[in-house]
């Protein structure tokens, strides 16, 4: 199970692809990430994360679409996702 939703985030994060203002590509990579963060953080038993989850998804493609006509917000976006994963990825490799 563990190494599916390792796999599902990692496609999620990787088909997704300065930040002061609220739609910039680093502002809205961190909000993806975050709410990835949370809904998947929650109980596994849990009947509302699969909606959070799927919320969070939502929000990704959402995000994507604001950022995808300018390059350089699209490369913040992705290079924010890109980062968060990263970091996911040791922290789990860690345990």
């Amino acid at each position: 199970m563990k190494k599916l939703f390792i796999v599902s985030l990692s496609i999620a994060f990787l088909s997704a692809c300065s930040g002061g203002s609220k739609n910039s590509g680093k502002a809205l990579g961190e909000e993806v990430c975050d709410c990835s963060e949370k809904a998947n953080a929650m109980d596994a038993a849990d009947p509302k994360r699969s909606a959070a989850q799927s919320d969070c998804a939502k929000l990704q493609v959402d995000a994507w679409n604001k950022v995808k006509d300018n390059q350089q917000e699209a490369d913040e976006f992705n290079k924010v996702l890109k980062e968060r994963l990263e970091a996911l990825l040791k922290k789990n490799q860690s345990k």
